[in-house]
């Protein structure tokens, strides 16, 4: 069986797996631009809409993800079940093709279950990243505050999230605040790829706000 040409297992353990995909056909999303994804997906059971991902459990918009689980991640499973993907080791020829990479850190799964030095390796190569957790209140997620924003959905958290020295990316609810910047994207059609403003608290900036969006958008609260 071959390897699939631009993808990576990134992680595993007993639990969950991450893998990285569109390394050398990055995705055509028209809000992220040719970024490569990363999945973080339960080792053993198929992702579905019901299940979702790795550590997507008590996600305040379960109900509302984005994440098209039946597609993409479902896929990506059945080609780990069936080793299609080369694992990552952390030598020079993995971190060469990374230096020609933008990467999703959690493309569908939540980033805080693979662990951080991981990512950290991996972004010390990668042209440009975003990174997402709603993971940010646990305590022993703080080193993930440096390349993830915390999602937050009220004022309150993202104040909240600001005191734990995370930066935020706030989805809908009430009126953007001077704390925030519109995502540039819905302001001057901005792709992830080009824009950099969800690095986390790698950068100096103001935290971010965007309209609900996605197909379930009506369901978040």
């Amino acid at each position: 069986m071959s390897y699939i040409n631009g993808s990576m297992l990134l992680w595993q353990d007993n639990k969950y797996i991450a893998v990285c995909t569109g390394m050398r056909r990055p995705s055509e999303n028209t809000k992220t631009g040719a970024m490569a994804q990363t999945f973080i997906l339960k080792r053993r059971s198929p992702p579905t809409y019901e299940t979702k991902g790795a550590g997507c459990e008590g996600c305040p918009v379960f109900d509302g993800c984005y994440v098209l689980w039946h597609q993409s991640p479902l896929s990506v499973h059945r080609a780990y079940k069936n080793k299609r993907y080369a694992p990552y080791t952390g030598s020079w020829e993995d971190m060469a093709k990374f230096s020609k990479t933008h990467l999703r850190v959690g493309s569908a799964g939540e980033p805080t279950e693979v662990p951080a030095r991981i990512w950290l390796e991996i972004l010390e190569y990668v042209k440009s990243w975003t990174g997402y957790t709603h993971k940010w209140r646990v305590g022993e997620n703080l080193s993930y505050r440096t390349f993830c924003m915390a999602s937050v959905h009220s004022v309150k958290d993202m104040k909240e999230a600001n005191q734990l020295g995370y930066r935020t990316y706030r989805v809908g609810g009430e009126p953007m605040t001077k704390d925030e910047v519109m995502c540039p994207y819905y302001t001057h059609d901005v792709q992830c790829i080009d824009c950099g403003l969800c690095k986390g608290s790698s950068i100096k900036a103001k935290n971010i706000y965007a309209p609900a969006h996605g197909a379930r958008k009506n369901k978040i609260k």
